[in-house]
């Protein structure tokens, strides 16, 4: 890994979760680009561990025992407004801005279609896994393409 400095051994989960409970990590990895991702993934299958992707930590509970291999955290960040006319903008977000800011940027901007979808607790990258949803309106009927890497195959 080129920074090895951003790997951690024995690293507490606990502070990364809402509810605040749960053990270490024996690995821990905290990715800010697409680069970074593949490293952590490529670490993970050199020395044999099994990969947890740590989001926002909203929707988890993490054993006292911990996890036994590579937590990596995805903290990828961005957000891009493109216009393609006056009834249509196309936003890209990367997977580690946190959902609620996100919505209320779009409603800032006076952007319609996922407002109903504040005060749901993550990050981006968890919301088209979870669809999220309420009061009738879900994510993916706002979502037109995800950008994903397989922790299989590394594509």
């Amino acid at each position: 890994m080129t920074d090895n400095l951003r790997l951690k051994e024995n690293f507490p989960l606990a502070e990364l979760t809402t509810f605040k409970i749960g053990g270490e990590a024996r690995f821990f990895y905290r990715a800010t680009n697409e680069k970074e991702v593949n490293e952590a993934l490529k670490f993970a299958d050199d020395n044999q561990l099994e990969v947890f992707v740590l989001g926002g930590g909203s929707n988890v509970l993490i054993a006292d025992e911990g996890f036994d291999g590579l937590v990596l955290q995805i903290d990828l960040r961005g957000i891009k407004f493109e216009e393609a006319d006056e009834n249509f903008v196309s936003v890209s977000v990367s997977a580690g801005e946190d959902w609620d800011d996100f919505v209320a940027l779009c409603v800032k901007r006076d952007l319609a279609g996922i407002e109903c979808l504040s005060g749901i607790p993550g990050l981006v990258g968890g919301t088209p896994i979870q669809n999220v949803g309420a009061y009738g309106v879900e994510v993916g009927t706002c979502i037109t393409s995800v950008r994903a890497v397989d922790t299989e195959t590394k594509d």
